[in-house]
């Protein structure tokens, strides 16, 4: 619990609203995606989660591990939403451990330059937080958007390296 209290002081001390960015393609996404309406959902970061599927038009799926009670949700609000063990648009890790960072970023071959991860909770322990920042060094990962309450990759080639914190 100290360490999230921590974690979150520093986050706010260190992290940028949309003014402080310089990359069209993040910019873009936080004023367009981030700060525009409407609100999905009371949690931050289950709403950050809707408006990213609804922002980049995402259809397919994959929850790690499978959550029966978000499908519901996501499928009543994206009709067009499918559900797959593999997916090339967005991954959603509720839990983030080595294992699920190995088997759904590095070895995972479906991942194109389009790919959206989405990672909630990327300060619940001392040790989810670690796991982020080695996330942010992945070679194939071109741009991180930290919120604090989960985190966003993507791997589009076209991008310089960079990492982000935004408040939201």
């Amino acid at each position: 619990m100290l360490f999230k209290l921590f974690a979150f002081i520093k986050f706010r001390l260190t992290s940028k609203n949309q003014h402080g960015i310089h990359s069209p393609f993040v910019y873009r996404y936080i004023t367009k995606c981030l700060y525009a309406d409407p609100r999905y959902r009371p949690s931050k970061s289950h709403n950050v989660l809707f408006k990213t599927i609804s922002y980049f038009d995402l259809h397919t799926i994959h929850l790690t591990p499978t959550n029966i009670a978000l499908e519901k949700e996501l499928s009543q609000y994206f009709k067009k939403v499918t559900f797959t063990k593999t997916s090339e648009e967005l991954i959603y890790i509720d839990r983030l451990d080595l294992a699920m960072v190995n088997k759904t970023i590095v070895q995972n071959s479906s991942i194109t330059n389009d790919t959206v991860v989405f990672i909630n909770n990327i300060y619940q322990t001392k040790d989810t937080g670690k796991l982020w920042s080695s996330i942010k060094e992945l070679d194939q990962v071109r741009v991180t958007i930290d919120l604090f309450y989960c985190g966003l990759v993507f791997f589009r080639r076209e991008q310089v390296k960079e990492h982000f914190k935004i408040r939201i």
